[in-house]
Order: C-alpha cells, then structure tokens, then sequence
C-alpha cells in the first residue's frame, strides 16, 4: 500500500480547520563538500552534526542537506545550504549533479532528494565559520572536515544516509 500524503488541519480558527489537503514529497538538497589537500592527497568531506533544534537525529552528523526555496535552482539552493550550516561560501556553480534519490523508503520522510558534488583543491582546510547563518536556531552543533582518506567518517554516527554517501566515495576514490 502506497503511502498517502494528504493531512487534515485540527487547529481551532484555522480557515481550514477539518478539512483534508494534499500534500506531496518535498524536494531537498544535499552538497557534498570535498577538499582535497594538494600537499598530503588526502580528502575530506565537509559535514556539520545536528543540534537540539532538529526535528531527527539530534547529535548524529550529516553532509549539508536541507530543503529546496521556491526561488532557487538545485545548485542554489544546495549553495545556500552549506553556507547556512557550515559557514563555508562556496560558489553555487561548483556544484554538480552528483545522484536524485526518488524511492520513498529510501529518503527521509519520503522527500525527493537531489544530491551535488563540489571538489575543492588547497593546500589548507578552508575555515569553517559556522554561527548560525540564517539557519534555524540549533540546527547546527558542530561543523567539521571529516578525512575520507582514512575512513575517519566510520568513527562517527550519520543521519540519514550519509555514511553510505561517504563509503561511495572512499570506494571509488581509495579501493
């Protein structure tokens, strides 16, 4: 049985108060950072840990995700999103369509999630500035560069699926 996405509104005054609406899956985006350091050849994934003001996986840690605006494109809206959570400014034409997810069970409450790719090359880790940048009160509790060179991603608990994220690229990039 298929899952039915329509809710009805029980909130006294509300214009549509007992009435039944459609909603269907929201559409977000993920961006995954990578910096590879031209000295040691090493990766590493961008990623921010989930803070008290989450609705899911409060503590857990996720690449930079979050919900497609109205008046954005994918790149956009996956350029504002690492910038909200993360603090990091990066050019929203670095990103490239790197996978879409469309199975339900798959996806977080069912969204449709659009995943973006952007590599950047330094001799040093860029600076994470995170404080709440036009983001939701606690949204973010830390922010950080996660080595994939060494697998360093397994040592930490992932929201979502992230960590298979991360296990993709190691596999195509280190085995």
């Amino acid at each position: 049985m298929s899952k039915n996405w329509s809710y009805t509104i029980h909130e006294e005054g509300h214009p549509h108060n007992g009435k039944t609406l459609w909603s269907g899956r929201y559409c977000a985006v993920c961006g995954v950072v990578l910096f590879y350091n031209e000295n040691t050849g090493e990766t590493f994934a961008l990623a921010n840990k989930r803070g008290n003001g989450t609705p899911d996986y409060q503590g857990f840690w996720n690449l930079p995700c979050g919900f497609l605006e109205a008046n954005e494109s994918g790149q956009q809206g996956v350029a504002r999103e690492v910038y909200e959570e993360t603090g990091l400014d990066v050019d929203s034409s670095l990103f490239e369509l790197f996978g879409v997810e469309t199975e339900p069970e798959k996806s977080n409450n069912g969204n449709v999630s659009i995943r973006y790719i952007a590599y950047l090359y330094g001799t040093e880790l860029p600076k994470l500035k995170y404080k709440n940048i036009n983001g939701e009160e606690g949204e973010v509790e830390d922010v950080k560069w996660i080595n994939i060179a060494n697998q360093e991603y397994a040592e930490y608990e992932w929201a979502f699926n992230h960590q298979e994220i991360l296990e993709d690229l190691y596999n195509t990039t280190y085995a």
